[in-house]
């Protein structure tokens, strides 16, 4: 992989998405997708944080720091401000920048190296973990969208983030090819990761969304149970599970037939979870 290969796509920036077209008839009723666009704003704006983070951990490693600090970190900062344009296109009632204080002051406090894995190759498949999961989200809402400038900025978006995988899978081979964890290791850094996801990330957005949309009325853990339970009534028809699999198992070094056989019942599994 060279620096040359690392920044040679084509950057969509802002100026390419026509904001002036939105249609707003088509989205301005629908709170779910409200509350799904304002609080990954958040997240995505927010990685600047997470960039500083990882670039302190790989700092011996030049190449990949200066990915992250000239590719991955602005193209980050730049989904989150296209996200957060759009929302205050359609929502102008609500009060992004207060909200997003709010968060920015609860979440800078978790986001620390210390939250990193121990190990850098770790480290790596968690960020393949997370990327599977942005780039299979914004695929969903992409699939459930009818607004058609906002279908233009979700599919750039994942056209981004499935390049942050492969970038983030490939620096994962060198260092585990190092450091080689077993499976069972590599299996639970993946488990970690898809519980940080929640815990750390999407709550804490909505929480502060939710507040700044409604501050008249408190916030009730109930708020979020309600709003889960749409994502997985969603995502019974638009969640690309065989994608995020496939994903999910690309890093881990298991052999093609061990792979073939535990995939589909993964992505059983997975989808058996959104009824539950």
């Amino acid at each position: 992989m060279t620096e040359t290969d690392l920044g040679s796509k084509p950057r969509a920036t802002l100026a390419t998405i026509p904001f002036n077209e939105v249609d707003k008839t088509l989205v301005a009723d629908d709170h779910f997708l409200f509350l799904t666009l304002a609080s990954a704003s958040f997240v995505e704006i927010l990685s600047e944080m997470y960039a500083g983070n990882l670039i302190q951990l790989f700092k011996e490693d030049k190449t990949l720091t200066k990915w992250l600090a000239e590719c991955w970190q602005k193209e980050e900062v730049q989904h989150g401000t296209a996200l957060k344009t759009y929302v205050q296109t359609v929502w102008p009632e609500f009060d992004w920048k207060t909200s997003f204080k709010a968060f920015y002051l609860q979440y800078s406090a978790l986001c620390t190296i210390d939250q990193l894995e121990a190990h850098k190759s770790l480290e790596l498949m968690a960020r393949c973990v997370v990327e599977t999961g942005t780039s299979s989200f914004y695929r969903a809402l992409q699939h459930y969208v009818r607004e058609p400038v906002l279908r233009q900025i979700l599919a750039l978006i994942k056209a981004d983030e499935v390049m942050h995988y492969n970038h983030f899978r490939q620096y994962f081979s060198k260092y585990h090819a190092i450091e080689q964890h077993s499976v069972p290791a590599l299996i639970m850094a993946i488990w970690r990761r898809l519980g940080g996801i929640q815990s750390q990330d999407a709550y804490i957005a909505f929480k502060h969304v939710h507040q700044g949309f409604y501050p008249h009325r408190q916030f009730v853990p109930a708020d979020w149970t309600n709003y889960s339970l749409t994502v997985k009534r969603l995502a019974r028809d638009h969640y690309p599970f065989a994608m995020a699999i496939k994903m999910l198992l690309k890093p881990i070094p298991l052999v093609t037939p061990i792979r073939k056989m535990v995939e589909w019942p993964l992505v059983g599994i997975a989808m058996l979870f959104t009824r539950a």
